[in-house]
């Protein structure tokens, strides 16, 4: 029981550890020394940042996600203006779902760009989201959705992901689409990474 007891003392003690280490490096990183950064089970308003699943940290995927998230979440509040993104969201459910994702992407282009140990955690997140994709539905276009496509569409032109077989099967439901309303726009949209409003 001692055995067990002083396991569990040691990790609650590396969990707050790394409580610390993230609230530091998420204020640095959105430039904010005064944001509030809660984990757990309470949401304590939203001008705090919220980590609902930190008390589920059991291996270091758990941890990698985690710090990927802080990453983007701090990106966010660094580099993304919510009166400009408000400004061009779309009235419709799908088209809000894709643009989101597309705001996501640029500010942690930046951050990738700016920062190694971001681009890594960031990467490395992506990958792992990708091993934990599963086959089903593959049969028809319209057995994709096209969120997860065009997410995947994004990661591979702005972060230069390496896709897995089961991705490219995913993307290639929707590539010609998206080829069709994007390619020929790519570079323009990286040459404007910095400006959400060209952007966006």
């Amino acid at each position: 029981i001692k055995i067990w007891m002083d396991k569990k003392e040691k990790e609650e003690e590396q969990k707050e550890i790394f409580k610390i280490a993230l609230t530091s490096t998420i204020r640095v990183i959105s430039g904010n020394n005064k944001i509030g950064v809660n984990f757990g089970n309470k949401n304590f308003g939203s001008k705090n940042l919220y980590f609902s699943e930190f008390d589920n940290l059991k291996n270091a995927d758990n941890y990698v996600k985690i710090r990927a998230e802080a990453d983007s979440k701090a990106l966010k509040l660094r580099y993304s203006n919510n009166e400009i993104y408000q400004k061009n969201l779309p009235k419709t459910s799908i088209a809000k779902s894709l643009y989101s994702l597309a705001e996501k992407i640029r500010y942690e282009k930046i951050g990738s760009e700016n920062l190694k140990g971001i681009k890594h955690n960031i990467i490395k997140n992506y990958e792992l989201k990708q091993k934990l994709k599963k086959k089903d539905q593959l049969e028809t276009r319209e057995d994709i959705g096209v969120k997860e496509a065009f997410d995947l569409y994004l990661q591979n032109n702005f972060l230069n992901l390496k896709l897995t077989k089961l991705s490219e099967e995913i993307l290639s439901s929707w590539k010609t689409v998206f080829d069709e309303k994007f390619k020929a726009k790519i570079d323009f949209f990286k040459e404007n990474i910095n400006n959400q409003k060209i952007f966006n």
